[in-house]
């Protein structure tokens, strides 16, 4: 009999950070949890990277004996009894959306590619801090400055991984309108645009615009990101947002077709040379 390898999916992922930092609360150590709980060191190892399945019972273990309250428990344990289903994971509501945006933002912090197309917007990893504040004051219903601040902040804090010794690889496609629509005013996007040609001038960021002149291209109206990880057992993510709602995509076969339509946007969009270019232009009319 063949034993199917195990392949981390987002929720799985999900439980084991929460895993550690429970213990790390407690301010346990590894081997002294895994000596309470009557566990090897290397299965509770392997349950907090996301490279073992995590049973229901064993996240209600966990729980007690680091003493995490009740409700925080019970919603994880919920969380384990369907963590192995693959395919489209849940949908995230409004009042949620801060949910699901915080587990992206850690799934980038652990990937080594990512690849990402946006439309009318500068793609999130590589906005200024004033161009996501400007979008957050146009977004309704109103948040307060102070919100709008933390957004702000949270976006460019992400930067970080863009440099160091370990960066992330970044392919990112975005349209013509993304440049051409002046979001913040002029001065604002004028800034937005010269720190996309820093970026572009990393050995780890590759930057392409789409035309308009192109025409249709694949994936029209539909902005999309993939996150690639080194570790073997983490298979790609795809990520789609909307308005009110987060959706992460796992099953293979949809991954494959936004895979797939990533590759036709890249050999239809300008080279990186030619973007840069555009992206000049552009910030020089402002």
């Amino acid at each position: 009999m063949v034993v199917e390898e195990f392949r981390a999916g987002v929720r799985v992922r999900r439980i084991a950070r929460r895993a550690r930092r429970w213990r790390e609360a407690a301010q346990m150590k590894g081997v002294d949890a895994a000596s309470r709980l009557h566990w090897s060191p290397a299965k509770l190892s392997k349950i907090e990277h996301g490279a073992l399945p995590v049973a229901p019972v064993d996240v209600l273990a966990l729980a007690l004996i680091y003493d995490v309250p009740e409700d925080e428990r019970n919603a994880f344990f919920r969380a384990a009894q369907t963590a192995q289903q693959r395919g489209w994971w849940q949908d995230f509501g409004r009042d949620e959306v801060l949910d699901v945006a915080q587990d992206y933002i850690e799934l980038e912090s652990e990937a080594e590619l990512l690849r990402t197309f946006s439309i009318d917007l500068v793609p999130g990893l590589l906005q200024t801090h004033d161009y996501t504040a400007a979008l957050s004051r146009r977004a309704l219903p109103r948040a307060s400055d102070e919100i709008d601040q933390r957004r702000a902040e949270a976006r460019t804090a992400r930067q970080e991984r863009l440099s160091g010794d370990d960066p992330l690889r970044v392919e990112a496609i975005m349209t013509e309108a993304a440049l051409r629509l002046v979001i913040g005013g002029p001065e604002v996007m004028r800034a937005q645009l010269e720190t996309l040609l820093r970026f572009a001038r990393l050995p780890n960021v590759r930057l392409q615009v789409l035309p308009f002149a192109v025409g249709a291209y694949p994936s029209i109206g539909s902005p999309f990101s993939v996150l690639s990880f080194a570790e073997e057992h983490f298979d790609d993510v795809v990520y789609v947002e909307n308005l009110t709602h987060g959706v992460f995509v796992e099953d293979s076969a949809s991954v494959q077709t936004y895979t797939m339509n990533f590759a036709g946007l890249q050999k239809m969009a300008l080279s990186p040379t030619r973007s840069a270019k555009v992206i000049a232009e552009v910030a020089g009319a402002l």
